[in-house]
């Protein structure tokens, strides 16, 4: 019999802090991760596609891992990604994952090469043996060029026990939960991702919960409690104050970090709004847009 879903509600991206030379700044997790739990957060996720975890070296992604997990010391739960372009660094990294203490793995699909159905249960399969801990798997076709579907999940869901959740990140994401939730039941819940665009879309079709960027975490917990409470009508009041915003961050993934790591600055969450290279740079006009939005959120907060 299979264990009743952990993971509920609005769990939020972490930024990762680096000070303005680049390098790590692990008191800025403390600080997030404390301002996250006051503004409704239900876990945090590290290492993520939004947490420039892809810019990380081997040694700052354990690093991040623990010291979230410290931080939080198990008042919710710690979401750690873990995936790679081949089989065995995703092993690897999902397997220290769980030994820092995360208590569920997000897993993109492998996108260099591109994979057929078969080898991404066996990739996802092999993953989940090895570590032992709950699998989100991260379903962001737009980014990775990788597409799956819930038929695939259903096979996953018979043959991994430890396949649990699944991130739709992709668009439109309506039908997709709908259909991963008709094929898999009770075995699977679904969180609504890409910034938490479809949330009032995604609870109605049976979502248990979204993952947008940490700044927004009081707008997504609130928007669920209501929807909770039956008060739909607030629900939508929400999501209505909260999209013009949240549709300007979503412009890239770049906009949406620029945008969390700009704003934690501001509140003396971050010393520093520091984005590794790659990046693609807000210009003059964005930065301006940017202000105007922040100037606005943060005198009325």
């Amino acid at each position: 019999m299979l264990e009743p879903l952990a993971l509920h509600g609005c769990i939020p991206i972490l930024a990762t802090p680096f000070a303005d030379d680049g390098a790590l700044a692990p008191d800025g997790i403390d600080r997030q991760v404390e301002w996250l739990l006051g503004e409704g957060a239900a876990g945090v996720a590290c290492n993520a596609i939004a947490s420039e975890g892809y810019k990380l070296t081997e040694a700052e992604r354990d690093a991040v891992v623990e010291r979230t997990v410290a931080v939080v010391n198990g008042r919710v739960p710690v979401v750690a990604s873990a995936d790679g372009t081949g089989v065995e660094p995703a092993i690897d990294r999902a397997r220290r994952a769980a030994c820092l203490g995360a208590a569920a793995l997000m897993v993109l699909p492998p996108y260099f090469v591109k994979p057929d159905g078969n080898s991404l249960l066996d990739y996802f399969e092999r993953i989940g043996d090895a570590a032992g801990i709950p699998l989100i798997v991260q379903d962001a076709p737009q980014l990775t060029g990788v597409a799956m579907a819930p038929t695939l999940w259903a096979r996953m869901a018979e043959r991994i026990p430890s396949f649990r959740y699944i991130k739709v990140e992709g668009t439109p994401q309506g039908h997709t939960i709908s259909e991963a939730l008709r094929l898999c039941g009770d075995r699977l819940g679904v969180f609504c991702g890409w910034g938490g665009l479809s949330i009032l879309d995604a609870l109605e079709r049976g979502s248990i919960g979204s993952m947008p960027a940490g700044n927004f975490t009081r707008e997504f917990a609130g928007i669920q409690a209501a929807w909770e409470a039956g008060d739909w009508a607030e629900a939508e009041h929400l999501f209505d104050a909260a999209i013009p915003f949240v549709l300007w961050t979503m412009q890239s993934i770049d906009f949406s970090v620029a945008t969390t790591k700009e704003e934690f600055r501001r509140r003396g969450i971050f010393t520093s709004n520091h984005q590794r290279g790659l990046a693609v740079r807000l210009d003059d006009v964005s930065r301006g847009q940017l202000t105007r939005f922040l100037d606005a959120r943060l005198g009325a907060a």
